[in-house]
């Protein structure tokens, strides 16, 4: 990836269904968009393995609470996204008073 501002919610949910899909074994199509990991079999640890390769993939480091499994592929990888554009967003100033 190049840039923040190239990554979107498609992209993340699709390379997501991908790495998902060669975890468990599965044809990415098979994947439904709208249903819960969890309901897949996504547990802690293959949390984990998502979490690595997002961080590998576009940089973002999400949160130690981070919980991937109860969300969908696209609620995933909105908060990817959201993830990603605090992570690159330049600090506020502070007005002195």
């Amino acid at each position: 990836m190049s840039t923040a501002q190239d990554i979107t919610p498609g992209l993340v949910a699709e390379r997501l269904r991908q790495v998902v899909a060669e975890l468990l074994e599965m044809a990415p199509a098979d994947l439904d968009t709208d249903v819960p990991l969890s309901a897949f079999g996504i547990d802690s640890m293959t949390t984990s393995v998502l979490a690595g390769d997002l961080e590998r993939w576009c940089g973002v480091q999400l949160p130690q609470d981070a919980s991937l499994g109860r969300l969908t592929l696209t609620e995933a990888a909105d908060e990817v996204v959201a993830e990603l554009a605090r992570a690159t967003r330049p600090p506020q100033q502070t007005k002195e008073r």
